[in-house]
């Protein structure tokens, strides 16, 4: 009995200690750790303008802000202000840290792509994320291909496409006829009666809390909504007493991206099933242009071989002389 005890115990530790692990190697040791920009596009999403969006950004039940800039052991209050030209906007998520020390805490950059189409992103601030940190909304369709059959047949391949967040109630409210600029009217020292804020917790607690909000948005490289990016920009704020204190650590992972080996000398990644199957049916695939190849060269055919040349015949021996018999 005390064996087995021992044994589940050890099992536990074990498995405590990868998800402790596991949360360490996910830490940036950067104070965007503590806000789930993920987290931030569903509470925009869900809410029906900017007042109601600014209100699930304050409140715990949210699970998406840990942020506590100012050292307080409170976290931190959020306040949005929209930024509007033509048909770009960029709404700031920032925090208050005195009468005139702004710190921006991310921005959602959203633009009109067409009649009915408006694209999203959010950016992460430069000096609590380090740069070029970007998130978006994505969803899954079918990849196009015909689904194989029998019982042994892969699943059907799947794609990732950007979202049209036309649709979003609080998207429909920005671009309806009646909409005025928003700005919070809270600031420093003058807060909401209804905020109570709460003690952030440590990283390894946020780490397994905060996690609902990760299935449908992925981190993207490439900005896709240049006009609110120009918006944003010369309207960024920041501490300089952030800036400072958070500077090293952004060095230092801008070093270990320039310092990353090639990608042509990196091994292959491996694929899934579903990945491996959608690459054998490109393959199958005829191509449509022909690929330019040397001719092939036959190698020079040798000779035929010829018949052996007949051999002389040998002589004939000749039997060698008789002795006459010895006289006694």
């Amino acid at each position: 009995m005390k064996s087995i005890i021992s044994s589940v115990i050890a099992v536990a530790f074990v498995g405590h200690t990868q998800a402790q692990t596991r949360a360490l190697a996910d830490s940036t040791g950067l104070p965007g750790d503590g806000f789930d920009l993920a987290g931030a596009v569903e509470l925009f999403k869900q809410a029906p303008n900017l007042e109601a969006f600014e209100r699930a950004l304050n409140e715990e039940a949210s699970q998406v802000n840990n942020l506590d800039l100012d050292g307080d052991e409170r976290v931190d209050h959020i306040r949005v202000v929209d930024h509007k030209s033509g048909e770009a906007h960029a709404i700031v998520l920032q925090v208050a840290l005195s009468q005139s020390e702004l710190q921006d805490v991310a921005v959602i950059e959203l633009e009109k792509t067409g009649e009915a189409a408006a694209m999203l992103q959010i950016r992460g601030a430069e000096e609590l994320y380090g740069s070029d940190v970007l998130v978006e909304p994505l969803a899954e369709e079918d990849a196009g291909t015909a689904p194989a059959k029998g019982p042994s047949a892969p699943e059907l391949a799947r794609v990732q496409v950007w979202v049209n967040v036309w649709a979003w109630p609080c998207v429909t409210w920005i671009y309806g006829p009646s909409y005025v600029v928003w700005q919070s009217p809270w600031y420093w020292g003058h807060y909401p009666p209804w905020w109570r804020p709460w003690r952030p917790m440590g990283w390894r607690a946020w780490y397994r809390w905060n996690r609902p909000y990760h299935v449908w948005y992925r981190p993207v490289y490439v900005c896709r909504v240049p006009n609110a990016d120009a918006v944003y920009r010369p309207r960024a704020s920041y501490s300089p007493r952030i800036h400072r204190a958070t500077a090293p650590i952004r060095q230092q992972r801008a070093a270990m991206r320039t310092t990353r080996p090639d990608a042509r000398t990196a091994p292959a990644p491996r694929m899934d099933r579903r990945q491996r199957d959608v690459r054998g049916k490109e393959r199958s695939v005829p191509r449509t242009r022909p690929v330019d190849r040397a001719p092939r060269t036959r190698p020079a055919q040798r000779a035929p071989r010829t018949a052996p040349a007949p051999r002389a015949p040998r002589p004939a021996r000749t039997p060698a002389p008789s002795r006459a018999p010895r006289r006694r």
